[in-house]
């Protein structure tokens, strides 16, 4: 393998949200197929502890056109997370690093890195272009996503319990912070767990 095989595209932002809710959209994979205009469908077939494995049904800007694509994720520290895909016979590794800034803000190093040996070198110079803007597209997407799950978390919400009772428990003072942990938790009968391969499909259905 040779250096000049690899592209590499990096892109840095800053957000008014805090690691762990930056990290929880990234693992939230519940919104995939909802926010994002171009996942048709995504499947979970493994999870658990700090990694995940997942098909993706993706649809490219061209009529009719969709492709399947393998997806594996894991967390590897505190504030680095990889995944890993194949998308059109292409391996990318994707890193994003998470920093704090402050509770309430943090900056992302988003990492893109395509091997692209033999004739996939012709998709250099159009992946150079489409990576930041497909880059901008889904942050744009995921921004109220972001902001939406900093204001619940400042008001002390829980996953699966909601917002306290009381209306004087309801601020950012009370909050204990919404620390994140993997996997994150998805309802019973989540949409991504309905691949007659996934784990939890099995279990379900071996009752």
């Amino acid at each position: 393998m040779r250096e000049s095989d690899i592209l590499e595209v990096e892109i840095i932002k800053e957000i008014n949200c805090s690691k762990e809710v930056a990290l929880w959209n990234y693992w939230d994979h519940e919104h995939l197929d909802v926010v994002h205009e171009g996942y048709k469908k995504s499947d979970i077939l493994y999870d658990k502890n700090n990694f995940m494995f997942r098909v993706d049904n993706i649809k490219v800007p061209f009529p009719f056109l969709k492709f399947l694509t393998p997806v594996f994720m894991v967390q590897h520290d505190e504030n680095t997370l990889f995944t890993y895909a194949v998308q059109m016979g292409v391996i990318s590794k994707t890193t994003i690093t998470v920093n704090s800034k402050t509770n309430s803000s943090c900056e992302i190093i988003m990492n893109y890195k395509f091997f692209l040996n033999g004739w996939r070198k012709i998709l250099k110079p159009f992946l150079k272009i489409m990576i930041p803007k497909w880059n901008e597209k889904v942050w744009l997407e995921d921004y109220p996503i972001k902001m939406r799950r900093q204001k619940v978390v400042d008001m002390n919400f829980k996953d699966f319990k909601g917002l306290p009772s009381k209306i004087s428990s309801r601020s950012k003072k009370n909050a204990n912070g919404n620390s994140f942990k993997l996997p994150v938790p998805r309802p019973i009968n989540s949409s991504r767990d309905l691949h007659p391969l996934s784990i939890k499909f099995r279990s379900k259905n071996s009752k």
